[in-house]
């Protein structure tokens, strides 16, 4: 947050003048496509660590279109992708240790008058909320939420070994008739028939 002092300060000194931009190179076929350096490279992979965004980097202007860096990321795989890779990955991390930084800036919580700014708390609970999220999807194993079960057996081994097959002997059972030869020939009227 600027100070008041700050910004007067900015309004005495009045306007700067820009500072010139190296101009971008260009080539390729039609002399539009921007010409890949590694210093051009190395600029772009600082910036990322510090947790800045592609589309932020590229607003400059002597920075190539976030299309071309992307495509230098596959394209030069063997160089410039594992330095992008590694440059995101160190952003991440930097990412996470500025969420930390939102609960601890508490001067930027007061208002002119000196009271709490409830509306500035809610900025800074948006914003982390934000990031915690980003960084939940981008690297669900060191950030997400993810919570895993583990059913173990006894001394942490398998819960099942083995599945056996026993064989079982069969029963024998005992069909009651009253001997007549036609209960003797069909069984099944001897199941059918009721018992006084």
């Amino acid at each position: 947050m600027v100070s008041r002092g700050q910004i007067a300060h900015a309004l005495a000194r009045g306007p700067e003048a820009p500072a010139e931009r190296p101009k971008l190179r260009r080539g390729g076929r039609n002399g539009n496509e921007p010409v890949y350096t590694q210093a051009l490279a190395e600029e772009i992979c600082d910036r990322l660590s510090t947790g800045e965004p592609l589309n932020a980097i590229c607003r400059d202007a002597h920075m190539p279109p976030e299309k071309t860096v992307r495509k230098w990321a596959i394209t030069r795989a063997d160089t410039f992708g594992s330095m992008y890779a590694r440059a995101r990955d160190i952003g991440y991390d930097s990412i996470a240790e500025g969420i930390l930084q939102f609960g601890d800036s508490k001067a930027d919580c007061v208002g002119p008058d000196g009271y709490v700014d409830n509306g500035e708390i809610q900025r800074l609970r948006m914003l982390s909320d934000n990031r915690r999220w980003l960084l939940a999807k981008l690297r669900p194993k060191q950030y997400g939420d993810k919570v895993t079960q583990e059913i173990t057996g006894e001394d942490g081994g398998a819960l099942i070994t083995r599945i056996e097959l026993v064989p079982v002997p069969p029963k024998s059972r005992l069909i009651e008739h009253d001997g007549s030869p036609e209960e003797a020939r069909n069984p099944k009227m001897t199941r059918n028939r009721r018992k006084p």
